[in-house]
């Protein structure tokens, strides 16, 4: 009886240690050597992988995913989100030159690539009850800082095929009233008859970041701009 537990014993450690021994991580700069927890035989939850390179944080499906660090040979090294083996979501990439302190770059990445200090360089913050949509756009063609808004109005019937009609019966176009800053500054305010459904304004000159409550008569919307660039707002609401 002794023997036998004996030998289960043996058994049962030979087999903890193969299964940690064949976890795999599926990233070549990584695979030589493993640490750490395992599903199928692929590194997944906590660990630290090395190779050429080497990474210390979550893994999942033999993919560094979740929070983690990863360390290039050379030296620079990157701590942050990840999602199947690549750069994504928040973090910062630390470039090391000795003698010198580190260069950082901290923001948002997508599929390993950097996008820039903020998830999206804007943010819808508050709208009226009456403001159906609101979308707002980056112009990439364009390095004027200036935001551009268009409000169209319809009632709560009208669709897109009858907008014109029911302008011409009676609807009156709303129209930016007023800018109430909260952050940054802008130098002038150009107002347009922009089409029969719509009136047009544009701001120029706008020092960024910006924050803003947009005013159009009763009703209005609020955005903050985090980065500078040249934008169009469009707004809808509902008579």
């Amino acid at each position: 009886m002794r023997k036998l537990i004996i030998t289960c014993l043996v058994v049962i450690c030979a087999a903890t240690t193969g299964h940690t021994q064949n976890c795999k991580v599926l990233v070549n700069a990584l695979s030589l050597n493993y640490e750490g927890e395992c599903k199928g035989d692929k590194a997944d939850g906590k660990g630290k992988a090395t190779g050429q390179d080497s990474y210390e944080g979550q893994f999942k499906s033999g993919y560094p995913e979740g929070e983690g660090k990863y360390t290039w040979k050379e030296g620079n090294f990157y701590d942050g989100s990840w999602k199947k083996g690549l750069r994504e979501g928040q973090g910062t990439m630390h470039f090391v030159t000795p003698g010198k302190p580190d260069s950082l770059l901290t923001g948002f990445w997508k599929k390993d690539v950097y996008q820039g200090r903020f998830e999206k360089p804007f943010k819808v913050l508050a709208q009226s009850s009456k403001v159906s949509t609101v979308q707002v756009t980056k112009n990439t063609g364009s390095k004027n800082p200036e935001i551009t808004i268009i409000v169209s109005n319809t009632s709560g019937n009208t669709t897109k095929t009858d907008i014109s009609a029911s302008s011409a019966s009676g609807i009156a176009k709303m129209k930016l009233t007023d800018i109430d800053i909260q952050k940054g500054n802008f130098m002038s305010k150009l107002d347009l008859d922009n089409a029969e459904r719509s009136t047009k304004s544009i701001i120029r000159g706008v020092e960024f970041p910006f924050k803003a409550t947009f005013r159009i008569e009763g009703e209005m919307v609020q955005i903050e701009f985090f980065e500078e660039g040249n934008y169009t707002i469009e707004v809808n609401i509902l008579q």
